[in-house]
């Protein structure tokens, strides 16, 4: 355990001293909290404030800044340079390393996820119900389910060079086709059902449901469901693809 937080301990230090990381992490979704919620805030989409509305996507993307993005980035650059193998040569295990980073990535998906929340609410008097805790375990099962598409990216991609463009690829897709920022039925007919397998439009519909409608379990079971089964296939492609050098 002693070694674990020790771990997170450096982690944390390392993220910190990654400005550029932590401006992106923590500033770029702060950005379109304060832009969304200044332009409607006066507004109402769908029976609600659209700051309401809109803020459960605004978490989603910040998630996968963190869990794709910054993931998929940091840790092929860091095989590239050779830290990964260097490390192998300590005494630390595999999985101390892994769940070293794991544990800093969730806590900076925590502190994003208060920060927007209390922007919101703060400023833009968003309005938010339902059950804390089941938010927070969906908030949890996402942002797991993100960092095991970056760990599968990351054993994908070859180089560094080539890793920002391609997390970014997939960032957008999973944004725009989730319905982060509009609902999806604007969306073409024909592209409805491949959004609706998508795990960041079932993340934001859950998450909006219970922030905004008070849902429970079972009305959010089935699209946590297909967030679980994205977590276990990019799990299985992590385990099998990721390289330590």
């Amino acid at each position: 355990m002693n070694t674990m937080v020790g771990q997170l301990k450096l982690e944390t230090k390392l993220w910190l001293r990654q400005k550029e990381t932590v401006f992106w992490t923590l500033a770029f979704p702060v950005f379109f909290m304060l832009l969304f919620g200044s332009i409607w805030k006066e507004n109402t989409w769908n029976n609600m404030p659209a700051i309401s509305y809109l803020l459960p996507g605004i978490i989603v993307m910040a998630l996968m800044t963190t869990c794709i993005v910054a993931t998929t980035t940091g840790l092929v650059e860091e095989r590239e340079k050779g830290i990964f193998r260097r490390l192998s040569l300590t005494p630390l295990k595999r999985h101390t390393i892994i769940g070293g980073q794991i544990a800093q990535r969730y806590l900076v998906v925590l502190l994003q996820t208060a920060l927007l929340i209390t922007i919101a609410v703060s400023f833009f008097e968003a309005s938010i119900s339902g059950d804390f805790l089941l938010f927070w375990a969906i908030l949890t099962l996402g942002a797991v389910c993100f960092l095991s598409i970056g760990f599968a990216l990351t054993g994908l991609i070859r180089s560094a060079k080539s890793a920002h463009p391609l997390a970014m690829i997939v960032f957008f897709i999973l944004m725009f086709l989730g319905g982060c920022f509009f609902p999806l039925d604007v969306m073409p007919e024909f592209l409805v059902p491949v959004c609706k397998t998508l795990p960041s439009a079932q993340l934001n519909e859950s998450l909006r449901l219970v922030a905004t409608g008070g849902a429970g379990l079972g009305e959010v079971w089935q699209a946590l469901l297909i967030v679980s089964g994205w977590l276990v296939g990019c799990s299985a492609l992590a385990v099998r693809f990721f390289k330590w050098e």
